[in-house]
């Protein structure tokens, strides 16, 4: 994408938030006046609230397709007026090109948040673009050849850990990953193009997690202040014959500030890395637009890859008085790279993109909201539509 290109974008984002935000000064109707839904704890956190989410699915690397979400709110703990709300998800997807997930999220907040347990697990087959490099007439990789390939992308993970408050807003805890994660090529220049590139085959990797987070968010869904920082340290062992240890540091670092007192104005920022450091097979590199659970939000997954990532967001978020305070916008900022394998980090291209959305509450005592963002990157126009927010 051109700079005046991406200049142009960011002119109108920034005309929109200003149009917003003198069309909220002027209004002075009762709507604008309404505050934020009250609600009562002690009736919310009664029994089980269940929810059937289907509906469309787009993601960039794996197309259209639908989606079936089935998910359980709870609060386990009796007269626990303070942990946020525990939920069992599972999801099935598939796509217009053939790709499927299945998985599960669980996510526990027991004895008045001083215990938070997590169990993640899915298994898809992917089949999706895959940027690969060419080699020269010696049969090295050459790094000016870059070529767009036809794979399928296996993906099997578990992931668990158990975190305890240790002081106040600063949990500790252990965690145990299994991920498996192979390429196939589906022409025979995607299979002699993944042997060229030492990508031919799965990585699989058992590790051990040390997990820290610092959390002083009001709410883990969608906060309206506080700051959220974490860091997992996690070393992956040598599986079978494979020489494929390494050590992974995954890091978030967020804050959220409300601009108003009835908080429909919010500023929201993520910085995030992932940083691998030994022997790590290229099945294991960080491929911008989807890591280890976290979205890049810009870019197709499997164009933009290396051994390392970083990404920032800014977004700015307005909760309208429409549909009983259920009906939300975004804009967002960012930027990101891959770099560390290929490219050193000054070297390595910037990943600009801007954003907008909107968000419409299914749980609005929980916060958790479904989203549909389109966003503009170096690679053109690309849309999501999902649960919960990004960051």
């Amino acid at each position: 994408m051109s700079t005046k290109k991406f200049n142009l974008i960011a002119i109108l984002l920034i005309l929109t938030l200003s149009t917003t935000k003198l069309w909220a000064q002027d209004q002075t109707g009762e709507k604008q006046k309404k505050e934020m839904t009250k609600f009562n704890d002690a009736n919310e956190r009664k029994g089980v609230k269940f929810k059937v989410i289907p509906g469309p699915f787009y993601d960039p690397s794996i197309k259209y397709g639908m989606f079936l979400a089935p998910m359980l709110t709870y609060y386990p703990s009796k007269g626990d007026m303070i942990s946020p709300a525990s939920t069992t998800a599972f999801y099935g997807i598939y796509t217009s090109n053939n790709s499927y997930i299945i998985g599960m999220n669980n996510e526990l907040y027991l004895k008045e948040d001083t215990w938070r347990l997590k169990l993640r697990a899915g298994y898809g087959n992917l089949n999706k673009d895959l940027s690969l490099y060419g080699v020269d007439e010696n049969g090295q990789l050459d790094y000016s050849q870059k070529t767009v390939q036809d794979v399928t992308q296996e993906v099997r993970q578990l992931e668990t850990y158990a975190m305890h408050k240790v002081v106040p807003s600063l949990y500790m805890g252990l965690g145990y990953t299994y991920k498996s994660y192979g390429f196939t090529g589906n022409t025979p220049e995607a299979v002699e193009a993944l042997e060229n590139n030492d990508m031919n085959g799965a990585s699989v990797n058992h590790g051990l997690a040390l997990k820290l987070d610092y959390d002083t968010r009001d709410n883990v869904q969608f906060p309206y202040k506080g700051y959220y920082m974490s860091y997992t340290g996690t070393e992956f062992f040598s599986e079978g014959q494979n020489n494929n240890a390494y050590f992974s540091n995954n890091f978030k670092m967020m804050g959220f500030w409300s601009l108003t007192k009835n908080h429909r104005h919010i500023i929201a920022t993520k910085v995030y890395g992932n940083i691998l450091v030994g022997d790590v097979q290229k099945q294991d590199f960080s491929i911008y637009g989807r890591i280890n659970g976290d979205v890049q939000r810009g870019y197709q997954s499997g164009t933009h890859t290396d051994k390392n990532a970083l990404n920032v967001e800014v977004e700015y978020r307005y909760t309208s008085p429409l549909l009983n305070n259920k009906l939300g916008f975004i804009a967002m900022v960012g930027d990101g790279k891959v770099f560390g394998y290929y490219n050193n980090f000054t070297d390595a291209e910037h990943l600009p993109v801007v954003a907008l959305g909107i968000r419409y509450a299914i749980l609005p005592y929980e916060r958790i909201n479904i989203r549909f963002d389109t966003t503009y990157g170096k690679d053109g126009m690309v849309w999501y539509f999902g649960i919960r927010e990004a960051f």
